[in-house]
């Protein structure tokens, strides 16, 4: 079962990974064809707004952006509660 934060994470994820096959120093090996596809993905891909917009509507759905993400430094650790993982309280 994906529970949202791991919904959100691989949103977050996917769209990291799809503006890398974007950029030639990230990805050099990359064919012509296959950068094409990933902006034509990315034309209609969620924004991180669009993401957090989600969150607050569903929150039962999606969870916060990930405080990982490369793309989003605003959310804290504790906003996931990745702070309380590994204590007895959990």
């Amino acid at each position: 079962m994906t529970i949202p934060f791991e919904r959100t994470r691989e949103l977050v994820q996917t769209k990291e990974f799809l503006e890398a096959m974007l950029d030639p120093k990230q990805t050099p090996r990359t064919p012509r064809r296959m950068r094409g596809k990933a902006k034509a993905i990315l034309r209609h891909y969620p924004s991180l707004f669009e993401i957090k917009m989600a969150h607050q509507a569903l929150p039962d759905e999606f969870g916060p952006v990930p405080p990982f993400s490369r793309m989003h430094e605003e959310a804290e650790i504790t906003e996931l509660r990745l702070d309380k993982i590994g204590t007895k309280n959990d």
